[in-house]
């Protein structure tokens, strides 16, 4: 049977099609709508098909969820490789399970469409990874006519939490990322760079820091200047090497599509956002991938509470549909 694909951008109608996810080959340029892992070594394109009939697929192994007090033991084990490597940061990540009907996804994903207008929201299903669904705010990069659009995003607050003022962490963690796409920009000899910001940027049960970068591409490729900027220290860290290494020693389960690349690129255009606020869906359980940024001042419990906050994203959502 053949796979499906379902997703809504900002601003424009939902899109739904039939067909089938194409492994690429490494060398390979991607032209339509794509998915992909955290390092981009698993990339997938979505070509459309004549197929009238889809169905659901699903994974039979399922994610490793780290218990609070195995969290925290992980925890320390990435602080001590950041400490010992003099990193900046590492992005360090769990899985949820929560009970979910897999025939409830299509309402689940009407739900975030509506809850969250300013995200990428999909769902989409393929043999080659099972079933996925998102809401996800940030961008990696939007270019049209050689004009290049993207933000810096970093630290989270909850509702309760909106008056109260960023700390010097959470600060200085969003302009790691800033830095870090400035540096970019510069080696790939982009032009005219802008950037604006940081300033408060709502995502639903949460808020971010964020900054809007823009740039003139030059006449590269969107998925060049793609593929250097991602994985962003917002997902991985800094180093980035460093960082995924770390990440790869240390959190026990895979981190499947959860921190790729979803959206749309071809030679001279591209939209495509970084997948967080997501989850794997199996027949009878949702998997949410929830990552936070440590750097050596970090505190497990407070990065754990963070991570409960970013599950609302979706929770809140499956929630109402059981109401």
């Amino acid at each position: 049977m053949a796979d499906r694909l379902i997703y809504r951008y900002p601003g424009k109608e939902v899109t739904e099609a039939i067909g089938f996810f194409r492994k690429l080959d490494s060398k390979e340029q991607p032209h339509g709508f794509v998915v992909s892992n955290l390092d981009l070594s698993d990339c997938y394109q979505f070509v459309e098909s004549k197929d009238r009939e889809a169905s659901w697929h699903f994974l039979e192994e399922r994610p490793y969820c780290m218990s609070a007090r195995e969290y925290y033991l992980q925890a320390h084990e990435l602080l001590n490789g950041i400490n010992l490597m003099q990193m900046d940061k590492a992005v360090f990540s769990r899985v949820k399970a929560v009970s979910f009907e897999a025939s409830q996804a299509e309402k689940l994903f009407d739900e975030l469409e509506k809850t969250y207008p300013n995200a990428l929201v999909y769902l989409l299903s393929s043999e080659l990874f099972g079933t996925w669904i998102g809401a996800t705010p940030e961008i990696l990069m939007e270019v049209h006519r050689d004009y290049l659009f993207t933000i810096s995003l970093a630290g989270t607050r909850d509702e309760q939490e909106k008056s109260r003022e960023w700390t010097a962490k959470e600060k200085w963690e969003q302009q790691v990322v800033t830095d870090y796409i400035e540096e970019v920009s510069k080696r790939k000899q982009l032009s005219d760079l802008e950037i604006v910001g940081p300033y408060d940027y709502d995502a639903g049960p949460v808020s971010h820091l964020r900054s809007d970068i823009s740039a003139q591409m030059n006449g590269i490729s969107p998925w060049e200047v793609a593929s250097s900027l991602h994985p962003t220290p917002a997902v991985a860290g800094y180093p980035q090497d460093q960082s995924l290494s770390l990440i790869d020693s240390v959190e026990p389960h895979k981190r499947g599509l959860y921190t790729g690349l979803i959206g749309f690129v071809d030679d001279e255009s591209a939209r495509l956002y970084v997948n967080l606020r997501c989850a794997q869906i199996q027949e009878e359980a949702l998997f949410l991938y929830l990552g936070g940024g440590y750097t050596p001042q970090s505190i497990p419990e407070q990065e754990w509470i963070e991570t409960e906050n970013k599950s609302k994203t979706i929770l809140n959502c499956v929630k109402r549909i059981a109401e």
